[in-house]
């Protein structure tokens, strides 16, 4: 089957002048565009019966379809996004489905949200919707089918307004759709479709609501899920019901708004980070009304699932609440939140996530697609990203996917990316050899410093960060440009890394107090991201970490200079996201196993605070700012418990050899369990006692037994 779509349908303009066109995304100008909801039917009836239809699906902004009363999915596949500007994006992704039919008949239904709602929405500034398929008969023949202007559409004015929905309005009529040029060139994904599994509430059972009351219910979850409210309402006569999505008790919320006075089976449209809601039910009717609720959770499919156990039960309820998370996480891109649902712009995130799912799920094949999207984003942006280390981080993320998969051709499909990248921070550079003309520093951290946020520090609190996550992505530059045999960009990032090096420690290391400080008071430009640069100096873990990290002093001086990040406090802290950097360092100076798991301890005491998805941070940022707790970004111990424990190196990328040094840091017994693509590795340690050790076949394994 073609995987590209070509017959594209939308309402007719005739019709329905005011529901063509719409703005791109959140950060356009929305004047003059309006909301709406349009829905597509049509049936191909046949005289041999149906075995299977492949389909290929595509909406503007996002779809959901049916096929004979039976739900097949939602889409499309996000094209990804950054907060930079208001364009549309590189490429639109569509859906593909296999579907099992019984019968003679494929009745479609199909309804496309035209406006984009939340942060990944993208939208190429026109209603749109396409179908093609290829049936396939019981008897072995196949038929193509396409939409076109024999289908039927309207406009659904119940939907007024993103999360209100108003089933007392009339239906409108159906009226032909009309085709409209394809500006979407849509095209295939390289993921599977999301799964979903419904999902009842600890406290099932039936809400009712006597005549003309207003009852309320709090519908109790048992972890943080992904997904979309859904209840069924049995009524006969005008209720209002109010739903107020939370992660927990009294956290933030969202609303959705739904009136009805007859039977209503409600999904909604809306995507929610969901633990319980409040649903608010008041019966204008005579007669008693029955609610059930419950909600649609989706995620990436999963084939293979890590696991850690050990007799430390808290920590491995720390691994499990980041393990879920992260599963929370894992739509058609990394989100950091599905609560917050932003863009494919928060990279120091999926770097993080990437590692984990390494561990936790072993497919890594969203990874690899984020990071293609991300580059696409790269060329398209000129080497610049909303976040400017999270663009370096990129660097290391690709070549984290890279040494779990051994596919080098996503290396040479992100070269041309790496470049720009690469171009566009050799310019911001000045006279001192350090990155000096940067667009800004964003982003250190979740944290304020004297009233500085360091997610767009001043220059005095975020350069040393930068050039830092430079001079790493320069090494790593270097390494995946030898894995193209491109030496001539090879040498030249680690020529440009040499002097990096020498300018980075004039520039910031302090010699009198043995740290490096976190950036030069010298006067730069300010935008909205880049405050006037202070008089003070500051010293964090932050600079000193990633100096340590990424090799910009020798291993005596990073020892020195990790014990002082442990143990002195005058040094601004971190937080959850931040810490990976500081476990990492910890194992460049031999220090992890002193220190490491001590860390990880830090995660107890969020986990005790909520159990059914991850907190953010350790402690608010700013006075009166709410937390989300489906945050991703903190989940390193779902990577850093089982690859410690099995001592995991990465020897020959794509698993083709790797090294295993298991330890037991302290417990008593612990099991790993960690998918592969050749099968699971597992691995059984009691103190006292040899390693239990299976590898699957297809890997050559270096085996070192603990000392």
């Amino acid at each position: 089957m073609n995987e590209q779509l070509q017959s594209w349908i939308w309402v007719d303009d005739a019709v329905y002048p005011n529901e063509q066109t719409t703005f791109l995304c959140h950060a356009s100008d929305r004047t003059n565009h309006n909301y709406a909801v349009a829905e597509f039917t049509h049936t191909f009836a046949y005289d041999k019966p149906v075995d299977s239809v492949r389909l290929t699906v595509c909406g503007d902004t996002s779809f959901r379809l049916w096929l004979n009363e039976q739900f097949v999915g939602a889409g499309p596949v996000c094209g990804g996004g950054d907060f930079l500007e208001d364009r549309p994006l590189p490429k639109v992704y569509h859906n593909t489905y296999d579907v099992s039919v019984c019968g003679n008949a494929l009745r479609f239904f199909a309804q496309v949200q035209l406006s984009p709602v939340v942060l990944s929405d993208y939208s190429r500034g026109h209603g749109g919707f396409c179908l093609a398929g290829v049936v396939c008969f019981a008897d072995g023949s196949t038929e193509r089918i396409c939409t076109d202007n024999n289908w039927s559409s309207r406009i659904n004015r119940k939907y007024k307004q993103p999360y209100t929905f108003d089933n007392t309005i009339s239906e409108t009529d159906w009226t032909p759709a009309k085709r409209v040029d394809d500006i979407w060139h849509a095209v295939k994904p390289p993921i599977p479709m999301m799964c979903e599994e419904k999902i009842l509430p600890q406290n099932h059972g039936a809400i009712r609501v006597p005549a003309h009351e207003t009852c309320a219910a709090e519908v109790l979850f048992d972890k943080i899920y992904a997904g979309y409210v859904s209840f069924t309402v049995t009524c006969q006569g005008t209720c209002k019901i109010i739903v107020k999505c939370r992660e927990i008790k009294d956290g933030a919320y969202t609303t959705e708004t739904i009136t009805t006075a007859s039977d209503l089976s409600y999904r909604s449209f809306q995507f929610h980070s969901i633990g319980q809601y409040t649903i608010e039910v008041t019966n204008e009717s005579d007669d008693v009304c029955i609610i059930e609720p419950s909600l649609i959770f989706t995620h990436y499919p999963v084939t293979m699932e890590g696991a850690f156990d050990c007799n430390d039960a808290e920590l491995k309820k720390v691994y499990d609440v980041c393990k879920w998370t992260l599963k929370n996480c894992r739509q058609t891109i990394h989100l950091d939140s599905p609560r917050h649902q932003e863009p494919l712009a928060c990279t120091g995130d999926y770097y993080i996530e990437t590692l984990m799912t390494a561990f936790c799920f072993g497919d890594l094949r969203l990874s690899a697609f984020d990071v293609m999207r991300t580059a696409d984003l790269l060329v398209q942006q000129k080497g610049r990203m909303f976040h400017t280390t999270y663009s370096l981080l990129w660097v290391q993320m690709l070549k984290e996917v890279y040494q779990f998969t051994g596919d080098a051709g996503l290396v040479f499909y992100c070269k041309d990316a790496l470049c720009r990248l690469l171009a566009r921070f050799d310019g911001y550079l000045g006279d001192t050899g350090v990155l000096e003309h940067a667009s800004d520093y964003m982003f250190v951290d979740w944290m304020v410093v004297d009233g500085f946020s360091l997610h767009h520090p001043p220059k005095a609190l975020g350069q040393t960060c930068l050039n830092a996550f430079y001079y790493g992505a320069l090494q790593t530059a270097a390494e995946l440009f030898a894995v193209i045999d491109d030496t001539e960009w090879a040498n030249t990032c680690i020529s440009r890394a040499q002097q990096l090096k020498q300018a980075h420690n004039r520039c910031f290391y302090d010699t009198q107090r043995q740290l490096y400080f976190d950036g030069l008071n010298t006067p730069t430009h300010t935008s909205e991201w880049l405050p006037e640069n202070p008089d003070k100096r500051y010293y964090s873990k932050h600079s000193n970490t990633l100096s340590v990290l990424y090799g910009l002093c020798d291993r005596e001086t990073g020892v020195s200079i990790m014990e002082q990040v442990i143990n002195d406090d005058s040094l601004t802290g971190v937080q959850p996201y931040f810490m990976h950097f500081v476990l990492e360092a910890l194992k460049t100076v031999g220090l992890f196993e002193k220190y490491g798991f001590s860390l990880l301890d830090k995660w107890k005491d969020v986990v005790r605070t909520c159990d059914k998805g991850l907190q953010e941070g350790w402690y608010r940022s700013e006075e009166g700012y709410a937390f989300d707790y489906s945050h991703a970004w903190g989940g390193t111990p779902a990577y850093q418990i089982p690859s410690m424990i099995l001592g995991f190196e990465m020897v020959e990328p794509g698993f083709k050899t790797i090294r295993l040094h298991p330890q037991l840091f302290g417990l008593e017994w612990a099991h790993v369990l960690m998918p592969t693509p050749y099968g699971m590795i597992t691995c059984t340690l009691k103190q006292g006692e040899p390693a239990k050790l299976s590898v699957p076949e297809g890997m050559s394994v270096l085996f070192e037994e603990e000392c």
